[in-house]
């Protein structure tokens, strides 16, 4: 029986069941009754994710949030799945909501379960300035490819995402429609940028020596490829597979010159 022969769709949600962050493994099923009935205080939204599988799900950096906040997150497998849920839009008043495109306000008002384990230095106040010409400069370097190079309030592990802008189509549903041929046009995303990784603040140094470097360029490129792959939004690897050989060899030599190697 097809989705479009369930004329009640709460009744019809009721019988769903999804893997779930609070599943100890992806052989656990959750319904959306028992997610709704976990939600923290003041939370109006069903948080979702969709993936190829939990081990993909989980090192996604659009989730490093909602496990700062332990907020319950529910893992879809089958990209069908999303359709269900775009079409349906709600359970009772909870409104279902993907990580790539959900507000960050909201997401504020919940206070983090623990505080981050190793203390990152706060950048100087001509640090902060150099952060954010660095952005100007990363912005510069992807052009139109996205809408807007920003601070990233949401990573703690990763450099940085992809954000999706207000009620933009998420990343899998652009991914489902090519699959079946239709067009889904450009659709251009806000690059966020974790200033506390190591990776950005070693690109802050290489800035403030050199803005034009070529290592922060090809670096920028990596980055953005590589969040695009993650995403499942990556069409065309030979980019991406370029810049990583650039930096395995520029890495090698400063390797070599680091530990002394001689012939």
């Amino acid at each position: 029986m097809g989705y479009a022969d369930f004329t009640n769709q709460e009744k019809y949600l009721k019988l769903l069941r999804f893997n779930s962050s609070n599943d100890k493994d992806e052989k656990g099923l959750t319904s959306i009754e028992d997610y709704v009935g976990r939600l923290k205080e003041g939370q109006k939204e069903i948080y979702y994710v969709i993936g190829n599988s939990r081990d993909s799900i989980e090192v996604d950096p659009h989730l490093e949030i909602f496990k700062n906040k332990d907020l319950e997150v529910l893992y879809l497998y089958d990209p069908i799945d999303e359709f269900v849920i775009n079409s349906i839009r709600k359970y009772k008043d909870f409104e279902f909501k993907s990580v790539d495109g959900t507000d960050l306000n909201k997401l504020n008002d919940f206070k983090d379960v623990e505080e981050k384990k190793e203390k990152v230095e706060e950048l100087s106040k001509d640090d902060e300035k150099h952060f954010d010409s660095l952005l100007a400069r990363i912005k510069d370097i992807l052009g139109d490819k996205v809408t807007e190079v920003r601070e990233s309030k949401r990573l703690s592990n990763s450099p940085s995402l992809l954000v999706n802008p207000d009620d933009a189509m998420s990343a899998q549903m652009q991914k489902l429609l090519r699959m079946t041929n239709q067009e889904v046009g450009n659709q251009k995303k806000i690059f966020e940028i974790n200033k506390d990784h190591a990776l950005i603040r070693n690109l802050l140094t290489a800035f403030k020596v050199n803005s034009k470097d070529e290592f922060i360029t090809n670096v920028v490129e990596e980055m953005f490829e590589s969040a695009l792959l993650l995403e499942g939004s990556l069409i065309d690897p030979h980019q991406l597979v370029k810049n990583i050989n650039k930096l395995l060899v520029d890495s090698s030599e400063w390797y070599i010159k680091t530990k002394g190697i001689k012939e």
